[in-house]
């Protein structure tokens, strides 16, 4: 079981603030990762942390819910107005400096704790996103989960994409597998794109039927336990043209480059830059419309940020990313590859295990 404490602490030692008010309402964090992290629990409330104590609060619908998934923490009751409820919090600790994260508050929220506080609002970006970065073992093993989850799904499936059979049907078939499987739920909503829509990087699928000679692009992930993973793997009905061919194996060139370039103290752009070569030297760079690599975990896009041209993050062991390269052919189609790639010491090691080696042809 993760150690919640540990992690509170982590954030106030990094902080260096008086206090930090983490919140889950509104909708300004729709995975509640920041809550999650901290306390085991997912649901609509807000968590004061000081160096002297820990003030959590939940509403009162979810109160119940809230004690049992994180039963080491006494829960206050969120009344409705909860701006007024937590300003009464922060008011209590006599906190004069209280870390926020601009990402994940709302305006009314913040307006309300300004007006209704002594205590300055210190804005920061997402310092628990930042802290979630290094994954420990626990974080690391739930990942495996779904992403085992997400192709034993992907592989019950497989048999039923034939002449026909629209995308809409094989995007539900995916997610009752993994339902069936032990997913959470889905990681983002599944992408299913054939044909011509394959070249649609975030396609969403259409009761469209699929057809005979086309490529059929599944970006696909489960969530378990809270914690997400997300390949992408193209496949063929029938043979593809010489054309597709010649771009599978360029995006194939294109993933080992960038999953070799994953290593501790290499950078977002180094990692982006070799799968790009692979695909310019192709011909294909203005196909190629997208970074290489995000991060993964309790969020389907979580920091290290893209690693695009403009990414700073150096890579580290514990950080589990994706490489993700992609062609895509407007008009035609398209083919990405993406793998879930956790880095250690000794460098990127792959977490996805789905064949890709060669084009999947079915019928």
């Amino acid at each position: 079981m993760p150690d919640y404490a540990c992690r509170r602490a982590a954030v106030l030692r990094q902080l260096g603030d008086d206090a930090f008010l983490v919140v889950n309402l509104e909708g300004t964090d729709p995975d509640a990762a920041s809550m999650r992290y901290l306390t085991g629990y997912a649901g609509f409330g807000a968590l004061l942390m000081t160096s002297e104590d820990t003030i959590p609060l939940a509403s009162r619908t979810n109160i119940g819910q809230a004690q049992r998934d994180a039963p080491d923490l006494t829960w206050r009751v969120l009344d409705w107005d909860y701006a007024k409820a937590i300003a009464e919090a922060v008011n209590g600790c006599r906190v004069e400096r209280l870390g926020v994260a601009a990402r994940r508050l709302g305006l009314f929220t913040a307006r309300a704790l300004e007006a209704r506080t002594k205590a300055k609002l210190v804005v920061l970006d997402d310092p628990i996103a930042e802290l979630r970065q290094i994954k420990d073992a626990d974080e690391v093993a739930a990942i495996r989960r779904a992403t085992d989850v997400t192709e034993r799904a992907f592989l019950n499936v497989l048999d039923g994409i034939a002449d026909g059979v629209t995308e809409a049907e094989l995007a539900l078939d995916l997610e009752f597998a993994m339902r069936r499987l032990g997913a959470d739920s889905v990681a983002f909503d599944l992408i299913v794109a054939s044909g011509a829509a394959s070249a649609l990087p975030h396609y969403r699928p259409e009761p469209r039927a699929i057809e005979k000679g086309d490529a059929v692009l599944f970006d696909i992930g489960a969530r378990v336990d809270g914690y997400c993973s997300d390949i992408t793997r193209t496949v063929f009905l029938g043979e593809p043209t010489r054309e597709m061919r010649r771009v599978y194996d360029v995006v194939l060139a294109a993933n080992r480059a960038g999953i070799a370039a994953l290593r501790p103290g290499r950078s977002g752009p180094d990692a982006d830059r070799a799968a790009r070569d692979v695909i310019e030297r192709a011909g294909y760079g203005p196909q190629y419309t997208h970074g290489l690599s995000h991060g993964l975990g309790l969020e389907i896009h979580e920091p290290p940020a893209s690693s695009g041209p403009h990414a700073t993050e150096a890579y580290a062991p514990g950080m589990v990313v994706t490489a993700e390269p992609g062609v895509y052919l407007p008009g035609i189609g398209g083919v990405r590859i993406e793998d879930v790639v956790l880095i250690t010491e000794s460098g990127p090691e792959v977490l996805s295990r789905f064949p890709k080696d060669e084009p999947m042809v079915l019928g």
